[in-house]
């Protein structure tokens, strides 16, 4: 062939359908099954367009027919008593056992049956066939036929039989599955080695699962389900992952996508639930995890102040040029802004468990809130030597070379967690190194293709600094930085790819204004109070902080870039320290007025 395939918005899954003997509930079923008939269906479910290769009964029997229907499934025909037989029994405990298995003729499927035309999917899965040697042949040839982000996954029998096999496919794909049996097996007591740019899922059951983004990891839980019957779950949680990441979804909000797949699956025999459940449903659930009733969005505020944004002709993108910014066409300003806003954070601090002040600094003779200070300071560093904010330059950083470029004009350092900024300014340098890319090169990469928002979020999912934040605030600070400067070293096309930037200026605006309004009078004393509070608490005000800005776009027709500099001046017109000026404020009019409302206090690297 001429070339490697081009990627497509679609998902290719290789695998192996089977006859599942399925006995729990109330009586023993029938159903089809296989760990790649599951994961295609399941990330179809979950919103994708999914494919699906493996051996195929001839005639289909209709026992596949829903099958079949929901996934085009490709591949060479074989007798029906040719596909995998197995008996499975469901305890109860938590735990399927596997009474009996036939594997038919699984084993001698190769890459060579796999035609070209299959292969401009953007993401292909292999899921656990027969051998991981005979998985690897197929990654193998893969890596040569197409450009698509190779996936795969393994199972106990596997893990035990052949470790090292397992852990070498690993490292040669860019996803990976297993559960938490099978990766004690693989990797014992160690950290699982997950390199730059790669992620992987450990499923742990009723715990939950680690999403491993290089050496980053972040635990997601469950979904509540009433469960049913096991068989599938792992590979549900596969298959809506696969489909989260597709449509863009940061790492550990994809595998939620799985989880509230999975969720329906083991909700039923075999492979019931899922063959009838709906995109919706599954979205339906995602989105009920990460809500708090404790905190809500007010509709009704909603409405008012879209309608006021929308005619407010004063709202308008910042363009990020000034004196903390580069001169516009510098050819350095790329390194500038990467290496910059990952450091967008942390600017307070509290004093015997509550928030005590913001930072505040002096800086080339101008005093200067924080967010403000820290562009100013590397725009110092810039003028002085902008080889130091190259991803070299970072990854090598000293820690007497961090507090120089902090360091105020009486010699003070004022950021409240240096340390973290240092960690995170290294980790940066190293990732984009190990990744073998530039700003430079992100960014043309990101013009290049048919998705620049979706492209540069993908890359800034690998990036220390990018990527630890779910609502990805700062990656979506740095898209506008590129898209909103006048050099527009991306297309931001219409806006609607753009998403919320929530930092604490815009949950105290959203508590202020009765956007979001907390029912719960415990969570609302400690945000008067000013107190520091739980992660769980947090989450809950940002989230609906979220949604209300994504309403509230819907609500005044304005994108994010609007909107979202709109509410970062309220750092002026309604600050944290001092009696906000309401007259000064375009929504004064339907504003609630909660003034003695404070934005949650919890250190974080996300705002």
């Amino acid at each position: 062939m001429a070339g490697k395939r081009h990627s497509s918005q679609h998902i290719l899954v290789i695998g192996g359908a089977s006859v599942d003997r399925i006995r729990a509930a109330e009586r023993p079923r029938t159903t089809p099954g296989g760990a790649g008939l599951y994961t295609a269906i399941a990330a179809r479910q979950a919103g994708a367009d999914a494919r699906f290769f493996g051996f195929r009964p001839d005639p289909l029997p209709e026992l596949f027919a829903e099958s079949a229907a929901l996934v085009p499934w490709h591949g060479p025909a074989c007798r029906l008593e040719d596909v995998p037989h197995f008996e499975i029994v469901y305890e109860g405990d938590g735990n399927a056992r596997l009474v009996s298995a036939t594997w038919g003729t699984e084993e001698t499927m190769h890459p060579g049956l796999l035609d070209d035309s299959l292969l401009d999917a953007s993401i292909i899965h292999i899921a656990a066939i027969h051998a991981p040697e005979l998985q690897m042949r197929f990654v193998e040839d893969l890596r040569a036929r197409t450009s698509a982000r190779l996936s795969a996954g393994t199972y106990g029998y596997m893990a035990r039989r052949a470790p090292d096999t397992v852990r070498a496919l690993m490292e040669r794909v860019d996803l990976f599955f297993m559960n938490e049996f099978e990766s004690a097996l693989v990797f014992g007591e160690e950290r699982p080695p997950v390199r730059t740019g790669q992620i992987l899922v450990v499923t742990r059951g009723p715990r939950g699962a680690d999403v491993w983004q290089g050496d980053h990891c972040t635990h997601v839980p469950i979904c509540p389900a009433q469960p049913v019957d096991l068989t599938g779950a792992g590979d549900s949680v596969c298959g809506g992952t696969l489909a989260g990441l597709l449509r863009g979804l940061h790492p550990s909000e994809a595998v939620r996508l799985g989880m509230a797949v999975a969720s329906r699956t083991i909700e039923a025999p075999g492979m019931e639930a899922l063959l009838t459940t709906t995109h919706e449903v599954v979205e339906g659930r995602r989105r009920a995890a990460v809500r708090d009733a404790r905190v809500q969005v007010n509709r009704v505020q909603v409405e008012r102040i879209g309608r006021l944004i929308a005619d407010a002709e004063a709202i308008k993108p910042f363009d990020f040029v000034g004196p903390y910014f580069p001169e516009v066409g510098d050819p350095n300003a790329l390194n500038f802004f990467f290496a910059s806003i990952l450091h967008q954070f942390g600017f307070w601090s509290p004093a015997n468990g509550v928030y005590a002040r913001p930072t505040w600094a002096t800086i080339n003779d101008q005093r200067v809130k924080g967010s403000d200070y820290c562009f100013a300071a590397f725009r110092r560093q810039f003028d002085r030597d902008p080889s130091r904010l190259t991803p070299l330059g970072q990854a090598s950083l000293r820690w007497s070379e961090t507090e120089a470029l902090f360091r105020t004009d009486d010699g003070r350092v004022p950021m409240p967690v240096l340390a973290t900024h240092h960690a995170l300014a290294r980790g940066y340098g190293r990732d984009m190194w190990d990744l073998g890319i530039t700003p430079a090169d992100l960014v043309e990469a990101a013009r290049s293709s048919s998705a620049p928002i979706h492209h540069l979020l993908t890359t800034l999912h690998h990036i220390t600094g990018y990527r630890e934040d779910p609502l990805r605030k700062k990656a979506m600070l740095l898209i506008l930085a590129l898209g909103q400067r006048p050099e527009r070293f991306i297309d931001l096309g219409d806006g609607s790819a753009l998403f919320p930037i929530v930092d604490y200026h815009l949950m105290r605006s959203c508590l202020r204004t009765g956007l979001v309004e907390v029912g719960d009078e415990e969570l609302r004393e400690q945000l008067v109070g000013r107190r520091l509070i739980k992660p769980t608490d947090e989450i809950a005000v940002r989230v609906a902080a979220y949604e209300a800005m994504m309403q509230l776009m819907e609500v005044s027709g304005r994108d994010m870039g609007a909107i979202d500099w709109f509410f970062f001046g309220a750092r002026k017109r309604c600050p944290e320290m001092e009696e906000p000026n309401c007259l000064a404020c375009v929504i004064d009019q339907v504003c609630k007025h909660d003034k003695a409302m404070f934005q949650p206090v919890l250190r974080t690297t996300f705002y």
